[in-house]
């Protein structure tokens, strides 16, 4: 006896894939993912996280195929939905997307025509999700999924210029329950918390699949530098190297101007090397994007404004001829190299001066105006991680790894590839300034009929440094090492607590990637200093 109600079965989805995607199979993340999300209902919420290139499209894609209705795609740049929508136009499968950049008469059509279901995926960015129309098109279509493309720009850019990613989980509860996933390359365990609260998600409930960070093919390499021709000779070399045989180099900057100088550089020597920023026009850029795609373009140079969603497998070589603002960016952007699973490289360039601008930016935002105290401190944290992994004196992969949360494990010995792997001894880079000097102090006495000892010599705040928290840590440590027998320094040095108060670690495992704080260290004091960073008054 059939079910009066029942619900008719989805197609076979391996079926589905080699159709329209053209793969045998699914990877094991892929399947995970997809399954969690259909498995679940309306009630599906998905976290996946997964590096550059890696194939999180279609975890979405393919079950927007599957399910009857329409799938929404929040996504935040119009050139990347142009991208995807015009990839799967030529897949067959019936796409579009609404933004800003269409005519009012361009608009009412495709509203009209998702209305009739004629589209299995569409495309928006956060700021159209208010829009009554769309809401009520997509209603009347019936709305099948819903994903988060780009996910981390929930945290990367929803605090300063982008708002309305913040109220993504409120725009979208009021359209009702569907199955939600959202998508990301570059999320550490902080950064997928605060993802799933800006969603309004159960963390009990969501399904985090991570696909390993690892990227054996990937060659990194850290480089000092101490004036702007040592640069350029640099990336010069590294262009020459990487590109001796077939294949494609992008070269990254921190500032427009510099974009411009070094393309003009590059120009001089026989490269292409248009300049993509955000200062280039949309109609230019546009064409900047699809001729590097088309493989017409060997060098680029460009700001963060360029590659998301860029997908040229037979890129070698990825440089960064100015440091990035956190290692998210950083990882993200030097993934762009070796999507085809073959050798290649990154390369980062550092200089006391790039690192100056940096700090000088992490207090501006992106209209040139200062901050607040509370996003400029959150970008100097992201600018310390970035500093440890410049100074790292182990395995390049292995701090990344453990960064992201994934198992540093996997590649234990060492990658044996990049250059701190390689070189007998660690690299000759620049440390981050100011340095936190530690001042031997005395084992401390209780008073008995004498005076009370004299008090340490407090440690000034750097800018973007809760004061507050570092001089409850301080106390802490003070009063264990009181309650020890051993100097301050022993139980913490003192960059060790600016760098606490900076990335406000959560556990005992993100302790550890403090600097200064080993094993021993974290083991014997470490669940003290996490009592103080979450709030707690406590005593040795």
């Amino acid at each position: 006896m059939a079910l009066v109600n029942a619900k008719p079965p989805l197609p076979d989805l391996d079926a589905l894939c080699a159709a329209h995607f053209g793969f045998a199979e699914l990877r094991p993340f892929q399947r995970e993912a997809i399954d969690a999300l259909l498995a679940h209902g309306e009630g599906g919420r998905v976290l996946l996280v997964a590096p550059t290139g890696g194939g999180k499209s279609l975890c979405y894609q393919l079950p927007a195929l599957a399910l009857p209705g329409t799938a929404l795609v929040v996504s935040p740049l119009v050139a990347l939905m142009e991208d995807q929508v015009r990839g799967l136009a030529a897949r067959g499968i019936p796409a579009t997307f609404f933004a800003s950049t269409l005519s009012a008469e361009e608009n009412g059509r495709r509203l009209a025509a998702l209305r009739r279901g004629a589209f299995k995926l569409v495309y928006a960015a956060p700021e159209r999700l208010g829009h009554a129309g769309l809401g009520a098109a997509l209603a009347a279509a019936g709305t099948s999924l819903v994903a988060i493309d780009e996910a981390h720009c929930i945290v990367q850019w929803g605090h300063d210029f982008r708002p309305d990613y913040l109220r993504i989980g409120e725009a979208l509860a009021a359209r009702g329950p569907t199955r939600m996933i959202a998508c990301t390359a570059t999320a550490t365990r902080a950064a997928r918390g605060e993802i799933m609260r800006r969603l309004g998600w159960d963390p009990r409930k969501v399904v985090t699949v991570l696909r390993g960070f690892f990227r054996p093919n990937l060659t990194l390499r850290v480089a000092r530098a101490r004036a702007p021709r040592e640069v350029l000779a640099e990336v010069r070399r590294a262009l020459a190297e990487a590109l001796a045989g077939p294949g494609a180099g992008i070269v990254y900057t921190a500032t427009r101007k510099s974009a411009e100088a070094l393309a003009a550089a590059l120009r001089e020597d026989g490269w292409d090397a248009p300049v993509y920023h955000g200062g280039t026009a949309a109609p230019e850029r546009a064409r900047i994007s699809a001729a590097f795609a088309a493989r017409e373009t060997r060098v680029l140079v460009a700001t963060n404004a360029f590659g998301m969603g860029v997908d040229r497998p037979d890129v070698r070589i990825v440089v960064h001829a100015e440091t990035p603002g956190s290692l998210e960016a950083y990882y993200q952007e030097v993934g762009r190299a070796g999507r085809d699973g073959l050798d290649a490289r990154g390369l980062l360039l550092v200089t006391p001066k790039d690192l100056a601008l940096r700090r000088r930016l992490c207090r501006l935002g992106p209209d040139g105006a200062p901050t607040t105290r509370a996003e400029a401190a959150r970008a100097l944290g992201r600018l310390a991680e970035l500093v440890r992994y410049i100074d790292g004196k182990t395995c390049r992969h292995r701090i990344l790894l453990r960064h992201f949360g994934d198992d540093p494990r996997v590649i234990d010995g060492g990658c044996g590839r990049c250059d701190v792997c390689v070189e007998a001894a660690p690299p000759d880079t620049v440390r981050d300034p100011p340095r936190f000097e530690d001042i031997p102090e005395a084992p401390p006495k209780a008073p008995k009929d004498g005076p009370a000892p004299s008090k340490p010599r407090p440690i000034a705040a750097p800018a973007g440094v809760p004061a507050e928290l570092l001089e409850a840590l301080r106390r802490y440590r003070r009063a264990r090492a009181l309650s020890l027998g051993v100097p301050a320094y022993v139980v913490a040095p003192n960059r060790a607590l600016v760098e606490m108060a900076m990335l406000r670690p959560a556990s005992a495992e993100e302790l550890l990637g403090v600097r200064g704080m080993g094993k021993g260290r974290v083991a014997a004091h470490g669940h003290g200093f996490l009592r103080v960073i979450g709030g707690e008054a406590v005593e040795a």
